[in-house]
């Protein structure tokens, strides 16, 4: 297997684009695919062990087996709203061809109260501007995480789970609208068995194995956008 990572940061509103390129070999069930990734620390990975083993690069690794030369260019900035991601990285996809562009965002915008009606506004016009910006690309939605799994919300757990399902509906809509397919993280998060094992040290990002849960959970949903972009019956 010959693998090149370029995982470096470089100045963008505080935040570089990471970029990693595969090539395992294995017998290729379709041609190498561009992905672009916007979001939050989520999207950029923060919690693991290391960034390369975020949930967007994981997914990108599982990909990349069967579509060897694939790459993904990591636009993410940590602390990110959805108002952010419109405003900061829905421009950065000219500087690529992207083929499937995957947005995580909705974690803050619970996390800082933001309105879920501002919010619900925010993410489709969020969307509608992937679209507009890349309209050959299969848009995947990662959905907003039930951040009332954290510790470090306890006291208010009913509000900011009802905060989190608001905008899980929010962003559902959004995605049904513009055609994106959708990760129910909100389900993948609520259901955790053990939350625990789920977040990292700092109680509120995922862990090594909470970023290959949310991996797990969004590959079946990448492979069936990529397939009824290739059998668009």
């Amino acid at each position: 297997m010959r693998r090149r990572a370029f995982l470096g940061l470089l100045a963008v509103a505080g935040c570089a684009p990471r970029r990693s390129r595969g090539r395992p070999v294995a017998v290729s069930d379709g041609p190498p695919i561009e992905i672009a990734v916007l979001g939050d620390s989520l999207a950029l990975g923060t919690g693991a062990s290391d960034s390369s083993r975020g949930f967007a690069f994981d997914l990108y690794r599982r990909l990349a087996i069967t579509r060897p030369g694939s790459e993904i260019t990591n636009y993410a900035i940590g602390g990110s709203t959805a108002a952010d991601v419109l405003r900061l990285q829905v421009a950065r996809l000219h500087e690529r061809h992207a083929d499937v562009v995957i947005v995580c965002v909705g974690g803050n915008d619970v996390a800082r109260g933001v309105d879920p009606e501002s919010f619900a506004r925010s993410y489709d016009a969020l969307l509608a501007a992937v679209r507009r910006t890349v309209p050959q690309a299969r848009v995947i939605a990662v959905g907003v995480p039930d951040v009332s799994v954290s510790p470090l919300f306890a006291d208010h757990a009913d509000l900011i789970r009802r905060l989190a399902s608001e905008d899980d509906r929010g962003a559902r809509a959004a995605a049904a609208k513009h055609g994106a397919a959708y990760v129910d993280l909100f389900a993948v998060t609520n259901r955790l068995h053990d939350p625990a094992v789920f977040l990292s040290a700092d109680r509120f990002h995922p862990s090594d194995s909470g970023h290959e849960t949310i991996a797990s959970a969004a590959l079946p949903v990448v492979l069936r956008a990529l397939a009824r972009r290739s059998n668009p019956r």
